[in-house]
C-alpha cells in the first residue's frame, strides 16, 4: 500500500516538473493541479464545429459565367443571405438575381427578334397562324377543303355506325351522322349491337360479327371503309360534333402525320 502511494506522489511530482520545464500541453498537465481536465486523463470532448456558411469570393465576373454556374452562385448566395440576416449578404444576392432575370429577359428579346426575321423558324407560318385575322382566313380554307375531302370521299367511302337502342349518346350522335350525309353524300351504314333501332335510322342491321373483328366494345363507335380497298378504320368513339366528324375524316383520309398538328 505505501508502495502505490509513493508511486502516485512520484507521478503527480514528475507531471508538476515537466510543466515548470516544458510548454503547457494538455499531456504535460496534471489531474491533480487541474481538476477540468478530464477522467482517467481522457481529454474532453471538443465542442462540434458550428456549420456556417461562409463568404466565397467569386471564381469570375457574373457576365463570364454559364447558367449553371450562374444557379449555383444564386443559390450559394441565397443561402449565405438567410444564414447571415444581414442587409449586404442580402443585397448581394439581390443584385445577382436581377442581373440573371435581366440575362433571361434580353435572351427572350433575342429570341423573337430571330423568330421574326428567319421565317424557317416561325412555327405560325408552318401550321394555324396566331393573328386575329390570318386565324379568320385560315379556318375558312381549312373548312373548305374539309367539305371539298368529304364529298369526294363520298364517291369511294363509307361509315359504318355501331350503336345501340339504349344508349343515350348513340340517340344524340344519330342525327348529327344524318346531317353530315346529307352535306357530304357519304352513306352511312348502321349496326345495332342489341337489335333496337333509331329514329333517324330505323332499318339498321343486326351485328352479325362485325363488331367482334373491328374490337367495338364501347358505343357509339364510328368507322371509316373504303369501298375499293376494303380498309376499316376507326374514326372515334363517344359523342362528336359534326365539325369534329368532318375534321378527323379530312386528317385520316388528307394528311399525314404532323402535316396539320
Amino acid at each position: 500500500m505505501k508502495t502505490l502511494a509513493t508511486m502516485v506522489v512520484l507521478l503527480a511530482a514528475t507531471a508538476a516538473a515537466r510543466s515548470a520545464d516544458g510548454p503547457q500541453t494538455y499531456w504535460s498537465g496534471s489531474s491533480w493541479s487541474d481538476p477540468d481536465r478530464g477522467f482517467l486523463w481522457y481529454a474532453p470532448p471538443k465542442p462540434p464545429k458550428s456549420e456556417e456558411v461562409t463568404a466565397k469570393p467569386k471564381s469570375k465576373p457574373y457576365e463570364q459565367m454559364t447558367n449553371k454556374e450562374l444557379g449555383k452562385e444564386i443559390e450559394r448566395l441565397l443561402a449565405l443571405a438567410v444564414e447571415q440576416q444581414s442587409p449586404e449578404a442580402v443585397k448581394e444576392y439581390l443584385f445577382l438575381q436581377q442581373y440573371a432575370m435581366d440575362r433571361a429577359s434580353r435572351f427572350s428579346d433575342v429570341f423573337r427578334r430571330t423568330v421574326w426575321t428567319t421565317p424557317e423558324l416561325d412555327y405560325s407560318l408552318r401550321s394555324r397562324p396566331t393573328n386575329a385575322m390570318a386565324i379568320a382566313s385560315y379556318d375558312a380554307q381549312r373548312d373548305g377543303r374539309r367539305t371539298a375531302a368529304s364529298e369526294q370521299l363520298a364517291q369511294s367511302h363509307g361509315l359504318f355506325f355501331y350503336f345501340r337502342g339504349n344508349c343515350t349518346y348513340c340517340h344524340q350522335l344519330a342525327p348529327i351522322l344524318r346531317m353530315y350525309q346529307r352535306n357530304s353524300g357519304i352513306e352511312i351504314f348502321p349496326v345495332s349491337l342489341d337489335g333496337g333501332t333509331l329514329p333517324e335510322f330505323p332499318n339498321a342491321k343486326l351485328d352479325n360479327g362485325s363488331a367482334a373483328n373491328l374490337n367495338v366494345s364501347t358505343v357509339p363507335a364510328v368507322f371509316l371503309a373504303d369501298k375499293r380497298s376494303g380498309k376499316v378504320q376507326p374514326v372515334g368513339y363517344g359523342l362528336m360534333s359534326l365539325q369534329e366528324i368532318m375534321e378527323r375524316v379530312y386528317v385520316l383520309t388528307s394528311t399525314q402525320p404532323g402535316q396539320e398538328y
